[in-house]
């Protein structure tokens, strides 16, 4: 019986197998790109600089936006787009035309590269779909051989302590196919979700001192494909839906006091119902009404507490992009010569998990199986026991890391360099919340402090990872912060902080962590592109911190009143 059920196992692994294979031979898009690239590369290799490799990264991207603002929709646009971006690599591994640029094309005065557009007719769209990757491809042949000239003149004149680590690394050929998703799957009834947005925001029209009270809905199905001239071929599906709620108020000195919350699922169905929306809508301009009165404070050095997902997001900025394997090349080098010290308290592990799809009871934006270079996706353990061991890395290979672990990432016409995933930070002897308290109000007696910090709530930041003293330095917007009395008194909300630092400096400060870990979900901008992140810790105690006093807005509150809503 045993060996009946083997053999009925293994025939179901079978059929799954022969359906794979004949939905990628039915696959038109897939094929063709197969086919185009390797004409191309073909037809490239009588040219005085032929590619040692090639690949092609397309994206299939259906999206549907909605916005509500104060109970009427302001927008409710579908599209569907096809866009493509060709890699050329020209030169060899050693050196190649990526030596010293991360782009294979150039960028416009935003920061953006150019896509080709593909049409969206697989039956009647081939002739055109070949004519634009053609027409790119020759762009990006052209701009990659005077790229390569200059490394080639740049790498005879260059440092001598720079790393020598080639250009591009060998990974596994990887053959990975997903069918595509059926029809309903590929949007959503955006009469009802209109519906369901403005019951939301119409919470907004009480409140007249509101600049802002706004509610979105971003559902993205995406289809991406993937080959290289080494036969890798990757097709992946991605769908998420996210709800951002905001609002905002103008303090009488003129500061801007916004505040957010968002939602995410990987299926719409699964987002919270307009019941708790709409509470978490009420409280939140209950709390800017509380903190457009809240003192504005000077800047300060000493202790704080960071809630879970304002250390989210300190981890991802001070510490996330410094273990991205290309920053440590030329700049952005903190923990470059760290490897194998102790960078945090001994109970805390770091790692980034791509494959991780949910964490603490919420679904992870970062998750992906393959990166947008066709690698696996990999568990990268980055801090274990409060020991440095390994980055964040992409096929650009580092001294020391010379292999990709499935974090070369992507959007738009960028790129893959390395990036963030899913970053987790634990800590193996948590606090809880009352004993973090404590020891705060302890760290500040001890330096001298009338009160310790809580920070809340954050937006987002910004690091700077580039040479030189100011160009490694953070930046951290809260928006929401406390004041915690050594004498008892009850928190205060305080606003205008910004907290900044240098990495090392904050590092070496984190005392501990608490027992309830909390899931940030954003995106990520960097020089490839916007890519889905989620940033996941604990509460931690830091002995010291830094502020300063946020800039002061020159525009007052308006002379008139808000219009009155009905």
């Amino acid at each position: 019986m045993k060996k009946l059920g083997l053999i009925i196992v293994s025939c179901i692994f079978s059929l799954l197998s022969v359906h794979t294979t004949y939905a990628q031979e039915q696959d038109k898009l897939l094929q063709l790109l197969k086919q185009e690239l390797a004409a191309d590369m073909q037809e490239l290799q009588k040219q005085e600089n032929p590619p040692y490799h090639m690949n092609f990264r397309v994206m299939d991207d259906r999206t549907v936006n909605i916005s509500s603002s104060f109970g009427a929709t302001m927008m409710s646009v579908e599209q569907h787009s096809r866009s493509m971006v060709p890699q050329i690599r020209v030169g060899d591994t050693i050196l190649d035309n990526f030596k010293y640029n991360a782009m294979g094309a150039p960028a416009d005065q935003r920061g953006n590269v150019r896509v080709a557009y593909l049409g969206l007719d697989d039956e009647k769209g081939a002739d055109a779909t070949r004519q634009a990757i053609w027409a790119e491809v020759m762009k990006r042949y052209d701009f990659a051989v005077e790229a390569y000239q200059r490394a080639k003149t740049q790498s005879q004149v260059s440092v001598a302590d720079e790393d020598k680590a080639p250009s591009f690394s060998a990974a596994p050929v990887e053959k990975y196919y997903e069918a595509p998703l059926p029809a309903e799957k590929l949007t959503v009834d955006q009469a009802a979700w209109e519906k369901r947005l403005n019951e939301v925001s119409a919470v907004f029209k009480a409140y007249p001192l509101l600049q802002s009270g706004d509610v979105s809905l971003t559902f993205r199905v995406l289809r991406n494909y993937f080959v290289n001239t080494e036969g890798t071929e990757v097709v992946q599906n991605r769908t998420y839906a996210r709800i951002m709620i905001s609002a905002s108020m103008k303090a009488e000195d003129g500061m801007e006091l916004p505040l957010n919350m968002s939602y995410f699922a990987y299926d719409p169905k699964d987002l919270p119902s307009n019941d708790r929306m709409i509470a978490d809508a009420k409280d939140m301009v209950k709390r800017l009404t509380v903190l457009r009165d809240a003192p504005v404070v000077d800047p300060y050095t000493g202790p704080a507490i960071l809630s879970g997902p304002a250390s989210g997001v300190f981890f991802h900025e001070i510490f996330g992009h410094r273990i991205e394997g290309h920053r440590l090349k030329g700049g952005g080098e903190t923990f470059k010569k760290k490897v194998g010290e102790l960078v945090l308290p001994a109970d805390f592990q770091v790692y980034c998990d791509p494959t991780l799809r949910s964490y603490a009871g919420e679904e992870l934006n970062g998750f992906y199986l393959y990166d947008d270079q066709g690698v696996k996706a990999r568990r990268v353990d980055v801090v274990k026991d409060g020991i440095l061991r390994e980055f964040l890395m992409s096929r650009v290979p580092l001294d020391g890391f010379p292999h990709s672990n499935g974090h070369g990432r992507t959007a738009g016409g960028g790129d893959p360099v390395s990036r963030q995933s899913n970053l987790v930070v634990e800590t193996t002897a948590p606090h809880t919340e009352a004993e973090l308290r404590s020891m705060l109000i302890e760290e500040a007696k001890k330096q001298g402090k009338e009160y310790g910090y809580y920070f809340k709530e954050v937006t987002s930041g910004f690091t700077l990872t580039g040479e030189g003293g100011s160009l490694n330095s953070f930046n951290v917007t809260p928006l929401e912060v406390y004041r915690i009395y050594v004498d008892g008194r009850p928190d205060q909300l305080v606003r205008g902080v910004d907290l900044i630092g240098t990495p090392l400096s904050m590092f070496s400060n984190i005392v501990c962590g608490g027992d309830a870990p909390s899931v940030f979900t954003g995106e990520c901008g960097a020089e490839s592109g916007w890519v889905p992140v989620t940033a996941s810790s604990p509460m931690i105690l830091v002995n010291k911190i830094e502020t300063q006093r946020r800039q002061k807005s020159r525009d007052l509150p308006p002379i008139l009143p808000a219009p009155q809503n009905n």
